[in-house]
């Protein structure tokens, strides 16, 4: 799976939603790292209702994992990024995914999937919770202050970020939808998500390329619709 321009570094808001094929070959995968998870057979399920394909968009199982949401590697690994990293807004750091660091989230059963696509990179993360839990974390939204913030790197590099809401068609039971830009020496990426909520089902559709917001619209919806459907059949 390949970006059209330089992969972006991992930092703050992007380090979680990242494709988990990029994550997961950073940490050497995941099935040692949670063997000992009492959170698996829970997870076990969320991973089997994962879409297996949507369109051109397909599953790729071995960069793929399941478990306790604060024990799977892609989260262990965006916050040893986050420890490394200055952001000229303090307030800005996981942006987008503040939800994260909720207590109802990091103990819940969590499935993080990578898919091949050729327009750009996609994963979906989906989390048990309850219904309360899960609308509490949907409502967790960054200040205004992070529309633009700048992230300094453990190597003195930096990346210029812009958060942004997308105008998505709605998903599920409620959802919201944004959309980050990240720039640097290499060029420039985006990274475009639909989070919502089924039930007390927590889930994000993320899109990471080039292209502008009106290039993975589509995707976003549909995929985020046939998660749900088979969410529904599967759980």
């Amino acid at each position: 799976m390949r970006l059209r321009h330089s992969p972006v570094r991992p930092a703050s808001a992007v380090a979680i939603a990242m494709t988990c094929a990029v994550t997961l070959a950073a940490c050497g995968g995941a099935d040692e790292e949670q063997a000992d998870d009492p959170g698996m057979e829970a997870a076990a399920q969320l991973h089997d209702a994962q879409p297996l394909n949507v369109g051109d968009v397909t599953l790729l199982p071995e960069s793929s994992e399941a478990g306790t949401y604060s024990e799977l590697v892609t989260v262990k690994y965006s916050e040893e990024v986050r420890a490394s990293t200055e952001l000229d807004k303090p307030e800005c750091m996981d942006a987008a995914n503040r939800w994260g660091d909720l207590e109802s989230v990091r103990d819940a059963p969590a499935s993080v999937a990578a898919y091949e696509w050729s327009e750009g990179n996609v994963s979906h993360i989906l989390v048990q919770l309850d219904e309360e839990s899960a609308a509490e974390a949907l409502s967790v939204e960054p200040p205004e202050t992070c529309a633009e913030y700048t992230a300094t790197y453990e190597d003195g590099s930096s990346s210029d970020y812009g958060v942004t809401d997308l105008d998505v068609p709605p998903v599920g039971d409620e959802s919201r939808s944004f959309g980050i830009q990240v720039s640097d020496d290499d060029g420039e990426n985006h990274m475009y998500t639909v989070m919502y909520r089924n039930g007390g089902l927590l889930g994000t559709t993320s899109v990471m390329g080039p292209g502008e917001a009106e290039d993975y619209e589509q995707l976003l919806v549909d995929f985020s619709e046939a998660a749900v459907k088979r969410q529904d059949q599967m759980l």
